[in-house]
């Protein structure tokens, strides 16, 4: 998305070269506008011999198993946004245990920090932004959604059992 006025005084921004890139500057009031990637979150949720995958009900990747995960609110703490979006997507409580891995999904524009949880609590039942919500055997995986779900899924079949 294009920002064309100033959010600080409604001005028409013009493009300015700051720190090496062409960037949306307002003559007004001075104010330059940096886009940043957003931040968003991933649940490795293994347990036993199988883990915890969503169906995406919305692109992208529609259709696909990926990891439950979602973007981290401004002042969420993101051990907080991964318990919350876990809940939120398979009705599960998850206790965070340690961050895995931490990537850039360059498509999306995206900062991906993948967390490992462990289920604590609740009833698996899909909701929010999924269709369903399912554990799976590592002989059984479906068509995994997104780098960092295949990524995480080839490091945990390859790691001796």
């Amino acid at each position: 998305m294009e920002i064309r006025f100033c959010p600080q005084c409604g001005s028409p921004l013009e493009a300015r070269v700051c720190h090496g890139r062409s960037r949306p500057f307002c003559p007004a009031c001075r104010f330059m506008h940096f886009a940043n990637p957003r931040v968003a979150v991933a649940v490795f949720v293994p347990e036993r011999d199988r883990l915890l995958l969503v169906k995406r009900k919305f692109p992208p990747e529609q259709g696909c198993w990926a990891l439950a995960a979602g973007f981290v609110d401004l002042g969420e703490p993101p051990e907080a946004a991964a318990v919350r979006e876990v809940r939120e997507e398979t009705g599960l409580e998850v206790v965070i245990e340690r961050m895995l891995d931490l990537g850039y999904d360059e498509t999306n524009q995206v900062i991906v920090i993948l967390y490992q949880g462990r289920a604590v609590g609740g009833t698996l039942a899909a909701a929010d932004d999924v269709d369903e919500a399912r554990w799976f055997g590592r002989d059984a995986l479906p068509e995994l959604a997104f780098q960092s779900t295949r990524r995480a899924v080839a490091a945990w079949l390859s790691a001796p059992q």
